[in-house]
C-alpha cells in the first residue's frame, strides 16, 4: 500500500470513528462535513469528482466503504440522511455507474474475489472499458470463455490479481499521482483483435495516470503479462483433468 493510501486509509478510519458520535441532527452533521475538509491536507486525485465528506466504513470490521448517511448505515436507525450530501439524496438514490450495466457476472465474480482492498476494488470494479477489455483480450488468447474454477486456482488468481491492480501500479505511469475515474464513461465498441484490446488496455491506464498514450515497452509488457496468466491457467486447467 503506498503513502497516498495509507493516509486516505486512516483518514477514512478516523472519520468513521469521529462520526459514530456526532448527533444525528442536521446542524451537528453539517459541521461534521466541514471539520473534515480540514482534517487531512489531501488534494483530490481527479479535480472534477467531488470528494464526499460523509464517506466512511459502514460495516463492523472497517472493511465496507460506503455512505455514513445511507438509512442502512450504522447509527442512522433508517432515517435517510443523504440530503446533506454535495449531490443530494435524489443522485444518490438513482445513480448507477456504467459497470452495473454493461460489465458481466462473470467479471464482477472475478474482481470481488480477487480484489479484497476497497480502494484498489473502486479503481477496477468501475472502469468498464479496462476490465472488460483485459478479459476480452484473455479469452481471445485462450480462445474460449474463462473458466471461473480454474481462474480461481492459486498461480493464476495471483497473477491476474496483480494484472488487474495495473490500475493502482502501472510500471509506465512516470511517477503520477493522479488517478483519475473512469466510471462516467460507457464501453467503447472495440475491435475484437489483439492488438485493439491492447491498446484499450493501455488507453485505460494512460486516462487513469493522466500519461501519454500506447508505446511498444507498454504493449510488449501487457502481451508478457497475459501470456503468464494464460500459462498458468492452461497449468492449472490440466492438472484438474
Amino acid at each position: 500500500m503506498d503513502g497516498r493510501r495509507d493516509v486516505l486509509n486512516c483518514s477514512i478510519l478516523e472519520r468513521t470513528r469521529k462520526f459514530r458520535n456526532v448527533p444525528r441532527e442536521v446542524d451537528a452533521l453539517v459541521d461534521f462535513g466541514d471539520h473534515v475538509r480540514g482534517w487531512h491536507n489531501l488534494s483530490p486525485l481527479d479535480p472534477e469528482i467531488h470528494v464526499c465528506e460523509y464517506v466512511g466504513f459502514v460495516d463492523g470490521q472497517d472493511l465496507t466503504v460506503g455512505c455514513m448517511l445511507h438509512p442502512a448505515a450504522p447509527g442512522n436507525h433508517g432515517i435517510d440522511l443523504r440530503g446533506l450530501c454535495y449531490y443530494g439524496s435524489a443522485a444518490c438514490k438513482t445513480f448507477y455507474c456504467p459497470a452495473c450495466e454493461e460489465l458481466n457476472d462473470s467479471i464482477f465474480k472475478i474482481v470481488r474475489r480477487l480484489i479484497g482492498d476497497w480502494y484498489l476494488y473502486g479503481l477496477i470494479a468501475t472502469d468498464v472499458n479496462y476490465v472488460a477489455a483485459l478479459i476480452d483480450l484473455i479469452e481471445l488468447m485462450i480462445g474460449a470463455k474463462l473458466d471461473l474454477g480454474t481462474v480461481f486456482k492459486p498461480a493464476p488468481a495471483m497473477i491476474l490479481r496483480g494484472i488487474l491492480a495495473w490500475k493502482d501500479s502501472w510500471p509506465y505511469s512516470k511517477g503520477s499521482r493522479i488517478r483519475r475515474s473512469g466510471y462516467y464513461f460507457k464501453r467503447n465498441p472495440l475491435d475484437q483483435n489483439e492488438e485493439a484490446l491492447i491498446n484499450a488496455v493501455i488507453d485505460s491506464l494512460c486516462f487513469s495516470f493522466d500519461i501519454s498514450g500506447v508505446s511498444h515497452e507498454s504493449a510488449t509488457f501487457v502481451r508478457s503479462g497475459i501470456g503468464a496468466f494464460i500459462k498458468a491457467y492452461e497449468h492449472a486447467s490440466v492438472s484438474d483433468n
